[in-house]
């Protein structure tokens, strides 16, 4: 039951980062976004959106692949940490 629990959580968490990511080739809401919330978009990349008129926005790459290596690493650290009891 732990490994069905630890690969669903893993499945939710790649997806929301593929999301998030510049790379996600889906529309599978229109306008103006999920639920209703601009926030949202349906094409993803909500990293660029988010730096979008900052000095950051050409560095929307690096910052999300930091990012889900130090995400992954967290959660892979609560798993280990979970699965020690």
């Amino acid at each position: 039951m732990r490994r069905v629990f630890g690969l669903a959580i893993a499945i939710i968490l790649g997806a929301a980062l593929f999301y998030s990511s510049r790379f996600w080739p889906f529309q599978l809401w229109d306008r103006p976004g999920l639920f209703g919330l601009d926030a949202l978009p349906p094409r993803g990349n909500l990293l660029r959106g988010w730096l979008r008129g900052t000095d950051f926005a050409p560095f929307d790459l690096l910052f999300w692949a930091v990012g889900a290596f130090l995400l992954l690493t967290l959660v892979q650290a609560i798993f280990n940490f979970i699965n020690r009891s």
